[in-house]
């Protein structure tokens, strides 16, 4: 394989490796929220701090996708039994390092909202869309997905 090939296999495993982090955004809904009727509260949010989501640590698309990503690599090099070799070797490592990027620990923020019926709740979510301390907020509390704080 010449020298541009080999650039785009290993461009390719890039992106499929940064699309397998976790995402926690007040903006992102998974499949089974979609169509869902939410009960939304509204409240003020009046504290906040950041936090980290740690990850459930269980294997899925990224160890797929990376060993897929690097078997490909890894065939690019050797002839013969150390072709396959090669690419043994590859697929495992793209694996434990599609697993790792998958799992990967997040940044979160967890808010402290007051609501304006009086009780006071706290929701951890990702760190978009910004909100602040003082803002007025919809608490949208899901059955299906997961609860989220968003702007007024």
């Amino acid at each position: 394989m010449c020298n541009f090939g080999r650039y785009i296999v290993i461009s390719i495993s890039c992106m499929l490796f940064a699309g397998c982090s976790n995402k926690y955004s007040g903006d992102r809904y998974s499949s089974r929220g979609v169509g869902e009727v939410s009960r939304s509260d509204s409240g003020t949010i009046i504290s906040m701090r950041q936090v980290e989501i740690q990850s459930d640590g269980a294997p899925g698309a990224g160890a797929l996708l990376g060993g897929v990503g690097g078997g490909l690599v890894g065939s690019m090099f050797g002839k013969g039994g150390g072709k396959v070799l090669s690419t043994a070797v590859g697929a495992v490592a793209g694996g434990v390092a599609g697993h790792m990027i998958q799992n990967k620990d997040s940044d979160g923020i967890e808010y402290t909202v007051k609501l304006d019926t009086g009780p006071v709740i706290t929701v951890v979510q990702g760190p978009t869309p910004p909100l602040s301390v003082g803002q007025g907020v919809y608490v949208v509390n899901s059955s299906r997905d997961r609860s989220r704080v968003i702007a007024r």
